[in-house]
This record gives C-alpha cells, structure tokens and sequence, in this order.
C-alpha cells in the first residue's frame, strides 16, 4: 500500500462536487457468481472479456455510466481506483497445481515443467490489482493521471482523496474515482474468515467523478483541508452498506449514503478529509444511488 503523497495543503478547505453511480450485488447462496452486468457498450473488443477480472467486470460499466455527459477530455480526465487485494485465482490455476504435485506437496521440477505446460497465460491480467484501473482506462479512452490503491476497505478512501487532491493542485480537470470489489467467491470468504471477517456474500462498485465546486449535476461537496485545522476529532470510517462482505467498494459505498452531514475521515497520515453529502443520498441506506436518481 502507498502512501499519500506530502502535498502544500491549501490555506482554506476547497469543495469539490462529485456524482456518483454505483452497481451492487449481495447473492444469497454461499460462494455463488451472480450474471453479470452487459458490458457490450464498454467494451472495444468482446473477447477481452476473458481478461477481466471479477473487480474489473463490475467497474467498467459503473464507470462508464458516470462518465456520461462528462465534457471534461478524457486525455486529461485523472482515474483513481481502490481494490481490497489481488483478485483470488478462481480455479484457473488448478490443473498447474495438480501437475506439479509429487506425494502430496508441491516439486518445484514438476512446476517447471509438466506444471508450466498447463500453466493459463491469461492468469497474471486477472491477478494483479492494477489491472482493474488498466481495463477500465483502456476501454474507456481515459489517459489523465491514475493511481492504484490496495489493501483493505480504507484503499476506496485513499483513492478517493489522491484523486481531490490531483483535482485542487490543477494536475487535472477532473477525476474518476471507482471502488470495485468481489467477495462471492469460495477463495475469498476463505481469506476472509481467516481474517476473522464475517458476512454474507457480496460484491459492488461505486464511481464517482469529482470536479471542481458549481460544476452542473453535483450531488454532493467534499472538503479537503490540512491537518490540524479545525476541530481535531475523527470520525471512525463507517462499515458495511448492506452489501455483504465486499471490502472496499463497501466502505467507500458505506461513507457515501450515510446519513447527511459533515465527515471527517482520517487517511493514516495526519491529514482529513471532510464530506457532506446531500440529503437525498442518505434516503435509502439499502438501496445504492442509481444513475437516473434526481437530487
């Protein structure tokens, strides 16, 4: 995980406005795939559908939904993005497993050869985090400055505050901000009980684009200010949306529709930020923000 960037805060808060869109799923069978959402409007070519990882898969469209009358060009539009952790290898990786095994364990001679033989190709596009933000910005055409953040729920927020601050500092017009993760399958709930985090099965995404404050269609202003301004007290970072166990879109889906009025959110190192959100987010704590919902 990466830390924040030591950036000359500014000498007042600056509000930003942001939309958001958002596509969450919480399936009730323990370990189940839920359809997916069409990703044929987003995609420049169906069969890289193959390279997508289950994060990726859901961020796509959410983030093409929120780019939707954006006027800001895309060359120039920053993209941020928060993952929980590598996605899992969702049995792909079996049969390389099973041909490297010798009594019971796994040989390193048989994993170089008769392992390497099947070893999937496709197998690193799906594993690695920064995939997900790579998918996206290849499909979508943006090319502004990006950042991947990984880690846990708090990875969203992070993401969310590089991307205010790439907006203040002028480094871009705007910016896309998307929180992904899915947690429905068997490796994931494993890794997740390990951890001692239990919950039903679940996976979401959430963007919001941020531009500066008085732009058309905000719904609601972020604050960012330096640290030790103000009022010093933080406000734990909220958990869980109804949405399952879904790790980092959770959190950032979390802080985003609870209920109305000021923030303060601790990144870890020092500094804040401050979000209000505007009544109408808060109506419907079950029921993410839909992209035709009106403030």
């Amino acid at each position: 995980m990466r830390t924040f960037k030591t950036s000359s805060p500014p000498s007042r808060p600056v509000s930003l406005g942001s939309r958001l869109c958002s596509s969450t799923r919480t399936p009730a069978p323990l370990a189940a795939w839920c359809l997916g959402p069409d990703l044929k409007p987003w995609l420049l070519r169906r069969k890289d559908v193959k390279l997508l990882s289950r994060a990726a898969i859901l961020a796509l469209p959410v983030c093409g939904r929120a780019l939707r009358g954006h006027e800001a060009p895309k060359d120039q539009l920053g993209l941020y993005f928060g993952v929980r952790r590598e996605p899992p290898d969702v049995e792909e990786g079996h049969a390389t497993m099973e041909a490297s095994a010798k009594d019971g364990a796994v040989d390193l001679l048989q994993l170089s050869t008769a392992g390497k033989d099947v070893y999937p190709p496709l197998l690193p596009l799906r594993t690695l985090p920064n995939l997900v933000l790579a998918h996206v910005a290849i499909n979508l055409g943006v090319m502004g400055p990006s950042d991947t953040f990984a880690g846990g729920p708090v990875a969203g927020l992070m993401g969310l505050r590089e991307a205010a601050w790439a907006v203040v500092e002028g480094r871009c017009p705007a910016a896309l901000v998307c929180a992904a993760d899915s947690a429905v399958d068997a490796t994931s709930l494993r890794d997740l009980r390990r951890m001692g985090v239990a919950g039903a099965p679940g996976e979401a995404a959430v963007a919001i684009v941020l531009e500066p404050s008085g732009a058309p269609n905000t719904l609601f202003e972020l604050e960012i200010g330096p640290a030790g301004s103000g009022d010093d007290t933080v406000t734990p970072l909220p958990h869980h949306a109804a949405l399952g166990v879904c790790g980092v879109a959770d959190g950032l889906l979390a802080l985003l529709l609870s209920p109305p009025g000021p923030l303060r959110v601790a990144d870890g190192s020092g500094a804040w930020v401050v979000v209000s959100r505007a009544p109408w987010l808060g109506r419907d704590r079950m029921r993410p923000a839909a992209e035709d919902d009106a403030p």
